[in-house]
């Protein structure tokens, strides 16, 4: 791990052991490895206490964690934690051992193989979140385009996940069908879309019919595709937010 994440890292720690509950959180830079040796980067904001729920925020194709930024502020005011990462070759985390692959090089009919890994980088955001004393059993994976079928994918593979958020899903994002994964997860479920962006409108209607947990699914007359609602749609950083706080209930104070 280079030296400055450490000492954001540093920071951070004696932050939260202070009591901790910042006034005006800060964003920390933070990397991390997968199993199979890709160095994963992100940025963590702490609501305050090591016992605060979590969000970890999947972004969309060909873009990366600074897409999140709208919604951040929102989650931390309601004591959510916030890990926002750049996926597997996207952003900075382009390196896998001693190669870089980045995701302009993965041809289309590829990046399914991308995809499905993407389970590998939640596990390993988990494991990192628990390395440095926060919680690890009340997660939320909030995702964008692909990055909804990567938290579906890792809803049933990596422990503690409550709820999940879920901009602009596909059904199956090149080639690889997550339905399956939509009925087997049981927590609640927020499904949005945009009737101008008619794909991903009528998958975010199927996946939620698929499912027998709880969902919700809000679907606006327009505003275009995954975070790039968030400019013509503000009210949704606000109704993201209060999904995620009821679905994990009353705020955990900070830890005294």
């Amino acid at each position: 791990m280079r030296q400055p994440t450490r000492l954001a890292l540093l920071a951070l720690g004696l932050a939260l052991a202070s009591g901790a509950q910042a006034r005006e959180p800060v964003s920390f830079p933070v990397s991390f490895e997968t199993r199979d040796g890709f160095v994963l980067h992100g940025d963590l904001v702490s609501a305050g206490s090591t016992e605060s729920p979590i969000a970890i925020l999947l972004h969309m194709y060909q873009q990366d964690r600074s897409a999140w930024q709208p919604l951040v502020p929102a989650l931390t005011a309601r004591g959510i934690t916030v890990l926002a990462i750049d996926q597997r070759t996207h952003g900075q985390s382009t390196r896998q051992g001693e190669k870089d692959v980045r995701v302009a090089d993965v041809p289309r009919d590829g990046f399914g193989d991308v995809v499905r890994a993407g389970p590998r980088d939640v596990a390993a955001a988990r494991a990192f979140l628990a390395r440095r004393g926060f919680r690890g059993d009340r997660l939320a994976l909030v995702g964008a385009s692909y990055g909804c079928s990567v938290a579906l994918l890792s809803a049933g593979e990596v422990e503690g996940v409550r709820a999940l958020v879920l901009l602009s899903p596909g059904e199956a994002y090149f080639g690889v069908a997550v339905t399956d994964a939509a009925s087997g997860f049981t927590g609640p479920v927020l499904l949005v879309a945009a009737e101008d962006d008619a794909n991903a409108a009528a998958a975010a209607r199927a996946l939620a019919a698929a499912r027998t947990g709880p969902s919700q699914v809000e679907i606006f007359p327009s505003g275009g595709h995954g975070t790039r609602l968030f400019a013509p749609r503000p009210e949704l950083v606000g109704r993201i937010a209060d999904f995620l706080a009821e679905a994990f209930g009353p705020a955990t104070p900070p830890t005294p």
